[in-house]
């Protein structure tokens, strides 16, 4: 038992349940306890029953007993491991990045392909299982990561990638669509889903083919789109803009209507890249409903894991539920605990065991609580009777209203009458008389109902003209309201709009941080190699050339990743041969 612990000891908060409870208790005695000093000793064993601590104590031991054995339970005591076999989710995505030349347009803040690179990091930490792989295209598709679970190393690639990186321009969706689908494929995965992250597609006959294709193998196509209708001129690393052939400033626009049609092409989900997590969601949605729900064990791993034993206690809480069916203790234990009762002489006896719910309600009802003993009532004519007099008549009606008995129905005419329903209360009245034609009380009340009534007729024109000043009024009042509604639908607009671009600083700030960091690295590198020269100062001669020698042909050695994704790019372009090219942006 060395190893014993608790495998979510939160659950132990609960137990502070149990000293709120007994000092309620203690609250409710020491009120009691008022009693003992106004009467007299003498007179005590007279007046007082003396039994409320001793009889109230039992019901409230019992439950605390059964609070520590469940919450010990739900707490989940373990002491020993077991082998059990991983299962994983075999949900299957590889996303398509566009790194095209538009991507550096700027009518997304900062730019597309920044929000883009933002979009990809977030789909990346949304994936808590299934496996995902990572394909960027321009003028040609090419993968960076196969489908894998190393969801870090994807997003470690991502920052290094860029449209300088790419050996063709263009923004050919076709080959982004068929390298995805040959990735789900290599794999084995009978079903998954590919994202394209474009700003648009110079193909999209051929990328609708792609698509269709790709969804008849099985592999849904979604389009998250970056980038406005309007477009932006495309800014040069040099300076200025693009420059088409004549001359003229290329503006990057977005055709969303062939982007969308990609994606329905796809059987997937075409949602437009904005601040926030709605275009995301959209996605997830779609992803976990095609999802078929079935976990694939790993092949041959296992993994140790602590087994939950708490359900061994649940057999310990069976003799303390059984005594919840005998009628009354339950109710016991919660009345003397959550009813204080201070006015009241004699305490809680063992005769309240077993009074019934219709009794307790009138005991709440004598007590000058009509409106809570309405909701203890079961019988229905008490229940209304509750109701009326805690002047909540509409539920006084719906309770007398299948009462059979005469009195049943006088009441129910009563509270229709009090709810200004003169109609059906007179219906009811006259149903009481022929009933019982000796009814004082229903002839006296049907007659003024029915003088009321030919008073309301008669004020008929009058209340027909004071209504439809209230309606001009009213409509009035809604287009207030209206307008209303309308600035204050400006004014939210105008803070959603702040708080977005108060999420983008936020997200700036962590990318400086980030080079803050990266310089700091460089910097302890610089001094550690300092260090290391200091020291072969001091070692032998011919030792340190040699070193040095070394030294000299590794730092020839470029540390440069995105210069690797550049020639591996190049290498697999040209082994290809000629491609079909779009724009060159």
């Amino acid at each position: 038992m060395n190893n014993l612990h608790f495998m979510h000891p939160a659950w132990f908060w609960l137990l502070l349940v149990i000293p709120a409870v007994w000092g309620m208790r203690w609250l409710r005695r020491s009120h009691q306890g008022q009693w003992e000093r106004i009467v007299d000793k003498h007179l005590m064993p007279f007046v007082l029953s003396g039994k409320a601590g001793k009889l109230g104590l039992l019901p409230l031991v019992i439950l605390s007993s059964a609070l520590v054995v469940a919450v010990v339970a739900m707490a989940g005591p373990a002491w020993e491991k077991r082998e059990v076999p991983v299962f994983r989710n075999q949900q299957a995505l590889v996303v398509a990045m566009d790194f095209s030349a538009s991507m550096s347009a700027e009518d997304e803040k900062p730019d597309r392909l920044t929000l883009a690179r933002f979009k990809l990091l977030d789909v990346l930490k949304a994936r808590k299982d299934g496996q995902t792989g990572l394909v960027v295209f321009a003028g040609d598709a090419f993968m960076v990561s196969p489908l894998t679970d190393d969801i870090d190393t994807i997003q470690e690639q991502a920052k290094n990638l860029s449209p300088d990186i790419m050996p063709a321009q263009g923004s050919r969706a076709t080959p982004a669509i068929q390298r995805s689908a040959e990735l789900l494929k290599q794999a084995g995965m009978a079903k998954g889903h590919i994202l394209l992250i474009t700003d648009g597609a110079s193909d999209p006959d051929a990328a609708k083919s792609a698509a269709k294709e790709a969804r008849q193998q099985g592999y849904q196509v979604s389009v998250l789109v970056v980038g406005t209708a309007a477009g932006a001129p495309i800014p040069r690393g040099q300076g200025g803009f693009l420059l088409d052939s004549a001359g003229k400033t290329v503006v990057a626009k977005v055709n969303l209507d062939e982007l969308e049609d990609i994606a329905n092409v796809g059987g997937g989900v075409f949602a437009h890249a904005a601040l926030g997590d709605a275009d995301l969601s959209a996605l997830s949605a779609q992803w976990q409903a095609e999802n078929d729900g079935k976990l694939t064990e790993g092949q041959g791993r296992q993994v140790d894991t602590w087994v939950n034993e708490g359900y061994w206690l649940v057999l310990l809480l069976l003799p303390l539920a059984a005594l919840t069916f005998r009628r009354g203790w339950l109710g016991a234990a919660l009345v003397c605990v959550l009813l204080p009762q201070p006015e009241q002489a004699n305490a809680f006896g063992w005769t309240d065991l077993w009074k019934t719910p219709d009794q307790q309600a009138q005991q709440v009802m004598d007590s000058g609580k009509p409106a809570d003993a309405a909701k203890l009532f079961h019988d229905p004519e008490w229940k209304g009777a509750a109701a009326y007099k805690s002047q909540d008549y509409a539920t006084a009606a719906k309770q007398y209203a299948n009462s059979t008995s005469t009195i049943g129905q006088y009441n129910y005419a009563n509270a229709l009458a009090k709810q200004g329903k003169l109609g059906e209360a007179i219906e009811a009245y006259e149903r009481v008389l022929k009933a019982d034609p000796k009814n004082e009380d229903a002839k006296y009340n049907l007659d003024v109902l029915k003088k009321a009534q030919e008073q309301q007729k008669q004020n008929q024109p009058q209340e027909q003209q004071n209504k439809s000043d209230q309606n001009q009024q009213q409509q009035q009042k809604q287009q207030d309201q209206q307008q209303n509604q309308a600035a204050q639908q400006q004014q939210q607009d105008k803070q959603d709009l702040a708080g977005k671009e108060g999420e983008q600083k936020e997200k700036e700030a962590e990318k400086q941080a980030e080079q803050q960091k990266q310089q700091q690295a460089d910097k302890g590198k610089q001094e550690s190699d300092k260090e290391k020269e200091a020291q072969a100062q001091q070692e032998d001669p011919q030792q340190r050339e040699q070193e040095q020698a070394t030294e000299q042909w590794l730092r020839r050695i470029p540390d440069d990743p995105a210069g690797l994704w550049r020639r591996k790019f190049q290498y697999q372009y040209q082994q290809r041969g000629t491609q079909a090219r779009g724009d060159e942006w």
